[in-house]
């Protein structure tokens, strides 16, 4: 057996291996033998047939057989020996018989990238530092009392924050809405998305009164029809509700789960509640700083082709899965090259976290694994229920498993770079981006 191995382009290996007749024709009378034992031929004895009728009947099907377990045992032997980390399982790309007796073949390989050493002490990451103050508790507080708040009728003027209710119609040069009559619009003032304007000329109102306005509706208004048109609105105020917030006493309290229904209790578990929020969303944010710094370090590591073309895929089917779980039936799947910089990203990601935590010999934290389940279970009505679920479930365990080394590598990263600190209130760290 001759085992030799070419370099081709990128990451990909051509191992050549050639059979000799005497690697091959051995076994094949072995395997001969052992069929001989088995089989029933019309006209002789078990374990009787010779092998001239053997090699007839059933050598080719022996000789295929053996050839696929020399094949597997040398691309094996040729991976081992040259200490080749290889991505896939390898792709027979050519195969012939020799005159001689022999047999020769080629396996296309592709090898797993080789992250680069990286001077850690030499990035700059940023990190975010913020803390859970009083007015961050009391704004959480706020927020809770709007969820129960309930809607009183008024006769008084309209102000921002009302629930207004409107009958109205439009016409312009381009637009009558409706057809006929006038359709009801409901405005929560100062949150609702309607022109300046509309606002202006309804705050300061009472119920049963009317106004009339040229309006110039925003491309993304709510109602098709009037969506980047100009009209002149007629408008009628139906209906005026102010909002009653309850009181925060131990009623209220009592509703969030707080058994003793004292106020110190309830901020308490507001407080830890944001601090876990807070955490989670800072160590997060360094993660993506850090990688995309660790990203740059490495930005001439070559990757697998059928890693990215992967990945890409995967990514693709991702997406239209949340849009269907959204409610878009119809939700298309996009071009997989869509998706390829981001696949490219992600799975640098993965390579570069993988290979920390293997020079760095950092193993996954049980009890943190335990730790994030409990975490997660304690947002569930039944908890223990959710944990049971996931320490029954092999998936679910490998992605919290997976989840705490990331968080484990980051840890140690975090303490080898040089740290840019910025600071940021809760409030704003919090809010969604534009």
């Amino acid at each position: 057996m001759q085992i030799s191995i070419d370099q081709s382009e990128g990451l990909e290996r051509i191992v050549n291996v050639a059979l000799e007749a005497d690697d091959i024709q051995p076994q094949v009378d072995k395997k001969l033998v052992e069929l001989g034992k088995e089989v029933r031929l019309k006209g002789f004895r078990q374990g009787r047939v010779p092998k001239n009728i053997l090699q007839q009947r059933f050598g080719q099907h022996a000789r295929q057989e053996v050839l696929g377990q020399l094949m597997q045992d040398s691309i094996e032997k040729a991976i081992k020996d040259n200490e080749l980390e290889i991505i896939a399982a390898p792709e027979v790309t050519k195969a012939d018989d020799t005159d001689n007796g022999g047999f020769e073949f080629q396996a296309k390989v592709e090898l797993m990238p080789e992250v680069p050493a990286i001077e850690l002490d030499q990035l700059k990451v940023e990190k975010i530092k913020a803390e859970v103050t009083d007015k961050d508790i009391d704004g959480m507080i706020k927020n809770l009392q709007k969820q129960k708040q309930d809607w009183k009728e008024s006769k008084g003027k309209i102000a921002n924050k009302d629930l207004v209710t409107i009958e109205y119609s439009a016409k312009g040069k381009e637009v009558t809405y409706p057809n006929e009559g006038t359709e009801k619009m409901g405005i929560l003032l100062g949150e609702s998305k309607i022109p300046d304007a509309l606002k202006d000329a309804v705050v300061g109102l009472k119920a049963k009164e009317s106004a009339e306005l040229e309006l110039e509706f925003p491309e993304d208004f709510n109602v098709a029809d009037l969506a980047g048109k100009k009209a002149k609105m007629s408008f009628e105020v139906t209906d005026v509700r102010k909002a009653k917030l309850p009181k925060v006493d131990e009623e209220f309290i009592k509703s969030f789960g707080i058994e003793s229904g004292e106020e110190e209790d309830f901020r308490n578990d507001i407080r830890k509640n944001l601090e876990r929020e807070l955490t989670q969303t800072v160590n997060n944010s360094f993660k993506t700083n850090a990688l995309k710094e660790l990203r740059d370090a490495c930005k001439d590591t070559l990757l697998p082709e059928s890693m990215v073309t992967k990945e890409s895929q995967h990514m693709a089917q991702q997406e239209q899965q949340r849009a269907k779980q959204m409610g878009q039936e119809d939700a298309p799947l996009r071009d997989a090259a869509d998706f390829v910089d981001a696949a490219k990203d992600r799975i640098l990601n993965t390579l570069i976290i993988q290979d920390i935590a293997k020079k760095e010999d950092i193993k996954t934290d049980f009890a943190k694994v335990r730790e994030q389940i409990n975490e997660i279970a304690q947002t569930f009505e039944q908890p223990q229920e959710v944990v049971q679920m996931y320490y029954q479930n092999q998936e679910l365990m490998a992605s919290i498993e997976q989840s705490v080394i990331e968080s484990q590598v980051m840890e140690w990263v975090e303490s080898k770079v040089q740290l840019k600190e910025k600071k940021k209130s809760f409030d704003d760290l919090m809010k969604p981006a534009a």
